[in-house]
């Protein structure tokens, strides 16, 4: 009876992979040890659900964080995600008793921020909290913010079709067993961005270059509206700064100056500045 329901499952797997045996095994795959981490990791859901709350409870700790949300990944997903890691690294032979070691993202928590400089203190808080992986990964939008990533310590990406976010992946023992957890660091407009994009894209998305554009412009309007925000913060505290009057003047022309909108609304901004100080 449990070979027969052991032999239904592997099917019904299978089914839902759109796979056979025979195209598996010509991937160097093989459908038992597939089967085996499905299983072995529905009996964990439980505990790594546990991990991921804790996680996300010690996130808000830190007062940059906007909000945090947490997810498991999909067994299938899982399943997906080795087939395809099969085809990156062909000589990696991913099973039971090592997938642990090679998935980083069992477990993913996603922690928004208003800022797009607050990223630094919450990555110090995570850095505090546990140990890494790796170092992080930063997707950017643009090489213009290579190199100040680079600086920060992070291995860095331009992604081709507009993603931006920060990538920590921590090492987490509890009951002496080791996992580990992703977090993905995002300002609220970033992950606006990539809710709609994602949404669009999946799950079966099929490309067409009139979307892809749009997604790509909205992802400009996004970058300059985070730098905005940044601005808007800047001239809130020169506006409540406590430096004498001319040098709170110069400043506030000077962030002014640099903001990504037209000569017309400087010039207003620039009058009130006036009337103000």
């Amino acid at each position: 009876m449990a070979k027969a329901a052991t032999i239904a499952m592997r099917a019904t797997i299978l089914s839902q992979l759109r796979e056979s045996e025979e195209s598996l095994h010509a991937q160097g795959l093989d459908a038992d040890i597939l089967v085996a981490v499905y299983n072995d990791y529905l009996s964990r859901k439980q505990e790594l659900k546990t991990i991921a709350g804790f996680v996300a409870e010690m996130l808000l700790r830190c007062r940059e964080v906007h909000a945090v949300r947490y997810r498991l990944k999909d067994p299938l997903h899982l399943l997906q995600k080795i087939i395809r890691k099969k085809k990156e690294y062909p000589h990696r032979n991913i099973n039971r008793h090592n997938y642990l070691h090679y998935i980083n993202d069992l477990a993913g928590v996603r922690v928004l921020y208003l800022y797009k400089e607050d990223w630094e203190q919450i990555g110090r808080h995570i850095r505090q909290l546990w140990e890494l992986k790796r170092p992080p990964y930063a997707y950017i939008r643009h090489s213009g913010e290579l190199q100040l990533f680079i600086n920060k310590g992070c291995n860095v990406f331009v992604h081709p079709r507009g993603y931006s976010a920060i990538h920590f992946v921590i090492t987490t023992s509890p009951d002496r067993q080791r996992y580990f957890i992703e977090i993905q660091l995002r300002t609220l407009l970033e992950e606006t961005w990539s809710e709609l994009d994602h949404s669009i894209r999946y799950p079966n998305y099929s490309p067409h270059p009139l979307l892809d554009e749009l997604l790509l412009i909205l992802g400009r309007l996004t970058s300059y509206a985070n730098e905005t925000i940044t601005q808007i913060k800047v001239l809130a505290d020169a506006l409540n700064s406590t430096a004498p009057i001319p040098e709170r003047s110069n400043q506030l022309r000077e962030y002014i100056r640099t903001l990504p909108i037209p000569e017309a609304e400087k010039q207003q901004l620039y009058s009130r500045i006036n009337r103000l100080l």
